[in-house]
């Protein structure tokens, strides 16, 4: 077996080549909802923004790269003030992945979907639902007085943890990969990881399948002097049962290779002639 804690990864091995890499990171992470769509989220902006730090770590083996490339530009979405921990913890483990053959890179994905979701959850409470709302409050109080400070304040109370928790995050999350993802490795604890996230991001699927795909049918009707009314009895049977199949349906059709952009002209075909017949 080969010994990973002796194998040594040269791509960010010294103080300033991490100092290059955080600054890198910091900059690049920026963008990170400027792609957003609705087959892979910020996924692409997330490759993007880790393609030279991968291109690095791959130096020599464009095969590999190509594929680091291709693995971190699926589907993910998390609140972007927390990202950069998540790009950096990746970051480390495609090192891990660069100096050992056996690593296994399905746990990158795994732990990336485990912890989009708690992540998202956490940054939009704090940042939109708590420290926007108290720098806002501060500012209109300053503005209605006519003074300058009102504006200025709100940048500042809003931007100055968010710059600080984008950059020290995505150092937090390098640091903490590349010392216990070795380890955790070997012990066979990373797999354990492995599977849990696998479940956790499954969970996530599930929740956001939930909430996101809505298709309510209105048809109502009479028969035998009582009313019909289809929602209800599709309730009944099971609550989103309609939305159920649509998910399964598309995932269904993509894994048969089928085009994103035809499964959703698809979904806009059925979802005129649902309305068109009166079921919706």
């Amino acid at each position: 077996m080969t010994d990973i804690q002796n194998k040594d990864v040269v791509a960010y091995s010294d103080e300033k080549s991490e100092k290059k890499l955080f600054r890198q990171l910091f900059i690049r992470q920026f963008p990170l909802l400027g792609s957003m769509n609705f087959t892979r989220m910020e996924g692409l902006s997330y490759g993007w923004a880790l393609a030279p730090m991968l291109k690095k770590i791959y130096a020599g083996d464009p095969h590999r790269y190509l594929e680091s490339l291709k693995r971190n530009s699926q589907f993910f979405n998390t609140n972007q003030h927390l990202a950069p921990f998540i790009m950096g913890l990746t970051l480390s483990m495609e090192e891990e992945n660069a100096a050992n053959p056996n690593f296994d890179t399905s746990s990158i994905n795994g732990i990336k979907v485990a912890l989009m979701g708690p992540f998202a959850g956490v940054g939009d409470s704090f940042f939109y639902g708590v420290l926007r709302i108290i720098a806002t409050g501060i500012a209109i109080g300053l503005a209605s007085q006519g003074n300058l400070l009102g504006p200025l304040l709100f940048l500042l109370i809003y931007n100055v943890p968010s710059y600080l928790l984008r950059y020290y995050g995505g150092v937090m999350g390098y640091r903490l990969g590349s010392k216990y993802i070795a380890e955790a490795t070997q012990s066979g604890l990373l797999s354990c990881i492995t599977k849990a996230s696998a479940i956790m991001g499954l969970m996530m699927v599930g929740a956001m399948s939930a909430s996101m795909v809505k298709f309510t049918t209105t048809f109502k009707t009479t028969i035998a002097g009582q009313p019909f009314i289809l929602q209800d009895i599709l309730d009944k049977i099971c609550v989103g049962l309609i939305p159920l199949l649509l998910v399964l349906g598309c995932l269904k059709l993509l894994n048969k290779k089928v085009s994103p952009n035809r499964v959703l002209i698809l979904l806009i075909v059925l979802g005129f002639a649902a309305a068109a017949v009166g079921i919706v």
